[in-house]
């Protein structure tokens, strides 16, 4: 229970401290710190309700062995980090929509839901659970985690107080007794558990016993924005005919992006980042370039555009001082670095992946990856995704380092992020169904005798989520490399050309993605996108009125 009590807001004991709690949260965040807006807003709502029905049913049976070759073995899950069942959500519903649904919530509930089962109903869920144990996070203002029983008054006696105690003593629940007559008590947890940003998860819950709720909600930051919204950046090595540039974003226009199979432009943000490898100096050899430019410069001296091209006629540089000067300049930009954010990245034939760490809250830090394949429609690379394919492509992400890029040339990334809006209702009870977990959901199988005296099966499982996705709510970061200086409007400069490779990573087919645990692997959300944020620049809104 201490422990429980260190990891997890205790809602249970005195439910004055929970308003107080949630309206000092309401305050704080109306409070500007820096440049705040919300950049991912993810809610996961999960419902199971439990409706007694059926009476006379035995449910005496003792422990029914299931045969160790059952097919759904294969999604049994071990630990915490990245696993098939995780993904195994997006094969059961791989329609051509934007999803997103959260495996760990998913798990929370069939955890706590094997807690009341027994028999084979137990056996059906342990084969999917295997010795996974859910990882316990803090409640802040950015993360709420909550599970609550709420059981109707009439029947209060039937729940037995042994699976009570085991919701409240391992999962922190809150149980809440409550007429039922209305969805009023259940809506008001809900709203307030998911930072007020789902209104209502039922209509009507009169005719149920009682409802097990898990709610996950997360308000968080990037680290730093995907695009800045106040400082341009810029790439320009002296003497070196390249250059890259990134203008500051336009809060009221972003950039429309082309999407595959999307009618409109979608709104999105530019990313950039530039590692220069190539040693010019040695490459060609500093005596060649010293040659080379001092006969470059000396013609220009002697030439008749000297008058009115030089910024000082008259007073320029002798040979060997500007020869000097140039050799130093353009070492300079051998091996320089930068980027437009914070990222990480891998490519190859067949895929494209971005991924990008959300600001660490209370010790954890949530990482998005997003993966398009490039070849390959999405729903066909999802039929056969493996966790192992996933978690190949995790460990290959390559920060924007030196290292991370190839030896002499210049590497540059660009791209452009699409942000993304939008809802998602899993068919949870058919999904679990063909997972293999069936007897709970039928009246003349079920066994929770282990939470109910009453005969019991579960009529109804849900799971809801939004989410948004945003380059808004990010403290600012300015990222700006400049090589060194060159010629500007006047005077002599003379141009090597470089070898340049280029990664584009432009996110503009439909595309999966994981929020995850960056240090534990848990899979918070996953999920598709088919259909971005519809983008309305300044020529757009222009056309319209």
């Amino acid at each position: 229970m201490e422990n429980n009590e260190n990891n997890f807001t205790n809602n249970t004991t005195n439910n004055e401290e929970e308003k107080l709690r949630m309206e000092g949260t309401q305050k704080k965040k109306g409070n500007p710190i820096g440049i705040i807006a919300i950049i991912l807003l993810i809610v996961i709502i999960v419902v199971f309700v439990y409706f007694v029905i059926f009476k006379g049913k035995d449910t005496s049976s003792g422990k029914i062995e299931v045969q160790n070759n059952n097919q759904y073995l294969a999604y049994r899950l071990s630990g915490n980090s990245l696993e098939d069942f995780d993904l195994y959500f997006l094969q059961l519903e791989n329609e051509k929509k934007n999803k997103i649904y959260s495996p760990l919530s998913i798990k929370y509930a069939l955890e706590m839901l094997k807690e009341g089962a027994n028999g084979e109903s137990k056996e059906q869920i342990s084969n999917i659970i295997g010795t996974y144990s859910s990882k316990k996070y803090i409640n802040s203002e950015n993360m709420s985690f909550a599970n609550a029983l709420f059981i109707k008054d009439s029947f209060k006696n039937s729940i037995k107080d042994s699976y009570v105690s085991t919701l409240s003593s391992k999962y922190n629940a809150e149980v809440v007794y409550d007429s039922f007559k209305t969805p009023n008590v259940l809506n008001s947890w809900v709203n307030n558990k998911t930072f007020k940003l789902i209104d209502s998860i039922a209509d009507d819950i009169s005719s149920e016993d009682f409802i097990l709720v898990n709610a996950l909600a997360i308000d968080m930051e990037w680290v730093n924005k995907i695009q800045s919204e106040t400082v341009r950046y810029s790439v320009d090595y002296a003497h070196e005919d390249y250059s890259k540039y990134v203008g500051a974003l336009n809060t009221s226009d972003y950039h429309g992006l082309e999407f595959s199979g999307y009618s409109k432009k979608a709104k999105s943000a530019e990313i950039a980042a530039v590692a220069n490898r190539y040693d010019i100096v040695n490459t060609l050899g500093e005596q060649s370039i010293r040659d080379n430019i001092s006969k470059k410069y000396q013609e220009w001296l002697n030439s008749d555009d000297y008058e009115w091209q030089s910024c000082d006629s008259g007073n320029d540089k002798d040979v060997e001082s500007f020869v000097d000067d140039y050799i130093k300049e353009i070492n300079e930009g051998y091996k320089d670095i930068s980027s437009t954010t914070d990222f990480k990245f891998y490519t190859d034939e067949n895929v494209k992946v971005f991924a990008k760490d959300l600001k660490e809250y209370n010790g954890t830090t949530l990482q998005y990856i997003g993966i398009m394949p490039k070849n390959n429609s999405l729903d066909n690379y999802i039929k056969n995704i493996k966790a192992s394919h996933i978690n190949t492509l995790i460990n290959n992400l390559k920060p924007i380092e030196l290292n991370s890029f190839k030896d002499g040339v210049i590497t540059e990334i660009y791209g452009y992020i699409p942000m993304f809006k939008f809802d998602y209702e899993l068919k949870l009870m058919d999904d679990l169904s063909k997972l293999g977990i069936t007897n709970v959901f039928d009246s003349n199988k079920a066994d929770l005798s282990n939470l109910s005296s009453s005969n019991a099966y579960i009529n109804q499982a849900s799971h809801k989520a939004n989410i948004e996705f945003s380059n808004d709510g990010i403290k600012a970061a300015a990222t700006t490399a400049v090589g060194g200086a060159g010629a500007g409007m006047c005077g002599f400069d003379y141009l090597y050309e470089v070898p340049v490779e280029k990664i584009d990573l432009t996110f503009d087919n439909p595309y999966m993605f994981i929020i995850r645990d960056k240090n534990s692997g848990e899979v918070w959300f996953a999920g598709t996108v088919y259909e971005p944020v519809e983008y309305h620049g300044f020529y757009e809104q222009y056309m319209n009125e």
